[in-house]
């Protein structure tokens, strides 16, 4: 069984060089009238939906574009709001550190022929991290839409064709 991610990515090859596939991305950046908020420096992007209808889940796509043979290659990674992001991961270094606490304690303990108590609590952190785990992964699953979402902006940025399902095209593309 694979584990899943917790910070989906993907990596797509496209005929365009460089600069014309970062042109369009910039123009789906740029348009502040298309349902999604982004920023862009130098060959890197961002895109996030707007704060009407951004939650806790709610996911960021960072996007890289470097040269490829005679195209680009554009490698995005989702995740979570920085802040989200920063609390998760000082969660699970606390939790390990807590682990690495009660294990070195409960070996001392065994080796000075006492009976381990603190190997007992070692356990306990493990459990919050997995549920800590499993959280993210139901996140994810609140976050599927909007991540789908970013995902086909992007990607409808690269491939010209950035007309949405209601008709919408941002500024400077033709319907």
């Amino acid at each position: 069984m694979q584990i899943p991610p917790m910070r989906p990515s993907f990596t797509i090859e496209f005929p365009l060089d460089l600069n014309a596939t970062i042109d369009r991305l910039a123009r789906l950046v740029d348009d502040r009238d298309y349902p999604i908020d982004g920023r862009i420096a130098g060959n890197h992007l961002l895109l996030v939906i707007p704060p009407s209808r951004r939650h806790f889940w709610s996911p960021w796509l960072h996007l890289e574009v470097h040269e490829h043979g005679t195209g680009a290659v554009v490698k995005g990674r989702f995740s979570p709001n920085p802040s989200v992001w920063t609390g998760f991961m000082l969660g699970y270094i606390a939790l390990a550190t807590l682990v690495l606490f009660a294990v070195i304690f409960g070996f001392s303990q065994w080796m000075l022929n006492k009976p381990p108590g603190a190997l007992t609590l070692a356990p306990i952190p493990i459990g919050i991290g997995v549920l800590m785990y499993w959280a993210s992964l139901v996140g994810q699953r609140i976050a599927h839409e909007q991540m789908n979402e970013l995902y086909d902006a992007s990607m409808r940025a690269i491939t010209g064709d950035m007309i949405d399902d209601e008709g919408y095209a941002p500024a400077g593309v033709a319907s």
